[in-house]
């Protein structure tokens, strides 16, 4: 009996130490949205690092002006020490006649908190792009994911409480909105929010009706439903102006699973009818199964001839953090204990 009590304490002792070393890592390093690419020159300037820069150099869906999907940045292996080591999106290219079977090496968090590290290994050039190509998807949907999922936990330990609160009493659900960000309109069913400085504005536009019919889900009325909502209570800066949906600018609309509910994403350009004001949007349209409602969420960037992607990315971020069956989940939480 002895024997196995030892054996439990030390289960738990060794525990937590891994959660002790864990927490002991350092923070990652990096802007946000970068990607640091561990390759030799004459690899960074040749037809791999080409590939690799084409690809994550491609233009960011729904902005105004052309920025890239990520920024990725060069240095050669024998700089990463300790000082580099620590960044948040590692992407390691190794190339040599010695590596016998080529690979993609995943791996979280080997040097800082939350940091992804991907590595390819080949024995030459071709084989690495071919490996990248075969990959490339996998690895930007990994940082792209890590970095959204940052700034979620950001937002969820510096949630504004009011708006916190408006949301959960009211609407039934979470949202964390971080500080900075203030109530402009609560009506029925319809919320604006938004954080302003004198150079820029982010904003948070929320309304939700009763689903009826699959129809509600078709990109058209989608646009049309937002920009009646819009045209009513988002009002511009001169008498008869007002926020709308930009329907001569191409869109996105992409079908997907929002935390396993049905849900429609759209990205494109927002404008002032009858002003010059206009900028990039984010909106998720969210099936709630038991309120039998439509969830709109929308998130918009203000800030003329300046680059908008981390803010759109921010924006974006806040509408991720919105759990609309947290009843469901807090009444397992109590069953288990």
């Amino acid at each position: 009996m002895r024997k196995i009590l030892f054996v439990f304490a030390m289960i738990l002792v060794l525990g937590s130490c891994k959660n002790a070393t864990k927490n002991l890592m350092p923070s990652i390093s990096g802007k946000i949205n970068q990607v640091l690419v561990i390759a030799e020159k004459n690899v960074w300037n040749g037809p791999v690092g080409d590939t690799i820069k084409a690809f994550f150099g491609q233009e960011q869906d729904g902005l105004p002006q052309a920025e890239p999907i990520m920024d990725v940045m060069n240095l050669p292996e024998m700089y990463f020490d300790k000082n580099m080591k620590g960044h948040r999106n590692v992407l390691q290219i190794k190339i040599s006649p010695t590596i016998d079977s080529a690979y993609v090496q995943y791996a979280d968090s080997p040097w800082a908190k939350t940091q992804k590290f991907i590595k390819i290994a080949a024995p030459n050039n071709k084989v690495a792009i071919q490996l990248f190509e075969e990959n490339k998807m996998k690895i930007l949907g990994i940082y792209a994911k890590a970095e959204r999922d940052r700034l979620v936990s950001i937002y969820k330990r510096t949630a504004d409480t009011r708006i916190f609160n408006l949301f959960k009493k009211k609407y039934d659900m979470l949202l964390y909105c971080p500080t900075g960000y203030y109530i402009n309109k609560d009506t029925t069913d319809f919320v604006w929010i938004s954080s302003e400085t004198k150079k820029d504005s982010k904003g948070i536009i929320f309304f939700t009706e009763k689903y009826e019919h699959e129809s509600q889900f078709n990109h058209v009325i989608i646009v049309d439903r937002v920009n009646e909502e819009l045209e009513k209570f988002i009002p511009g800066p001169r008498n008869g102006s007002y926020m709308a949906l930009d329907t001569e600018i191409p869109y996105t609309f992409v079908q997907y699973k929002y935390n396993g509910h049905y849900a429609v994403s759209v990205r494109g350009l927002w404008t002032v009818v009858n002003d010059f004001m206009a900028g990039p949007f984010v909106l998720n349209v969210v099936l709630d199964e038991e309120h039998q409602r439509v969830i709109y969420m929308m998130g918009y960037v203000y800030y003329p001839n300046e680059e908008k992607r981390d803010m759109l990315k921010q924006v974006e971020a806040i509408l991720n953090t919105m759990v609309i069956d947290f009843k469901e989940k807090e009444q397992q939480q109590e069953t288990k204990k």
